[in-house]
């Protein structure tokens, strides 16, 4: 269990450090804009990928969290 807790913790913190270094103060990055270059849509897909994915490991953590408190709650 305290394996688990970690593991949850450890994802909620690198979602928000993601989150914190690259994106703060910042809009959402953009996808679909006219580019010249092709490789960079491919650049603006995997920044768009990694906004998401540092909002989903934030989400996934404290939900975890979240279900591991109330189940310990209950179960008490």
């Amino acid at each position: 269990m305290i394996e688990l807790i970690l593991t949850l913790i450890t994802l909620s913190l690198v979602g928000t450090l993601i989150y914190l270094f690259r994106y703060r103060n910042k809009e959402k990055p953009k996808v679909g804009v006219k580019r010249n270059n092709s490789s960079e849509y491919f650049k603006d897909y995997i920044e768009l990928k990694l906004y998401y994915g540092s909002i989903f490991l934030i989400v996934i953590g404290i939900v975890g969290l979240l279900a591991i408190v109330i189940i310990e709650i209950i179960f008490i």
